[in-house]
């Protein structure tokens, strides 16, 4: 499974990206991540791609992406091509304004309400991509999240990925 992230500098879209690559990795799968971001370090495009699989992988970058999750309009802008026709796009509804057919929430504010942190918004989508897509499982992204963020920071990161994972079950 082809999966690009895409936002702004700032919202963690390449630590998401990461988190993911290291589940598929723990479930032993086949995985390969790069990530792609402007030169501003907080405000340009910021891209994480992520490929999946039980196969060997040969691409070296997402090529055509089952899943695009768009967390800000210039991500979304800047990628939006990449997805397939039939695939699967997730959006941060009150900042991204697609031109097709989309799933997503408010994950911003869902992080907010969750955590008091607004940059918990790359975990909050992480864990609704994982509830529709069922790409790895539940426990080996927090498995990740426990070994991929800054020290301290573990519980309230599991708790936006868990908040993301119901609000994507519904």
């Amino acid at each position: 499974m082809q999966i690009r992230l895409a936002g702004i500098g700032g919202q963690g879209v390449v630590l998401a990206g990461v988190i993911l690559g290291e589940a598929a990795a723990i479930e032993g799968l086949n995985v390969l991540q790069t990530q792609d971001y402007s030169s501003a370090s907080r405000g340009g495009h910021s891209i994480a791609d992520v490929i999946i699989s039980k196969e060997p992988i040969y691409d070296v970058m997402v090529t055509k992406a089952d899943v695009l999750v768009a967390l800000h309009q210039l991500g979304y802008d800047t990628v939006k091509d990449s997805l397939k026709e039939d695939g699967l796009l997730i959006i941060e509804t009150d900042l991204v304004k697609p031109d097709r057919d989309y799933v997503g929430a408010p994950f911003t504010r869902i992080a907010e309400e969750t955590t008091g942190l607004a940059l918990t918004v790359n975990m909050v989508a992480l864990g609704y991509l994982v509830a529709k897509t069922n790409v790895v499982k539940k426990e080996s992204v927090e498995e990740a999240i426990r070994r991929r963020v800054p020290k301290g920071t573990e519980e309230i990161n599991i708790k936006a990925f868990r908040a993301g994972y119901e609000e994507g079950l519904k």
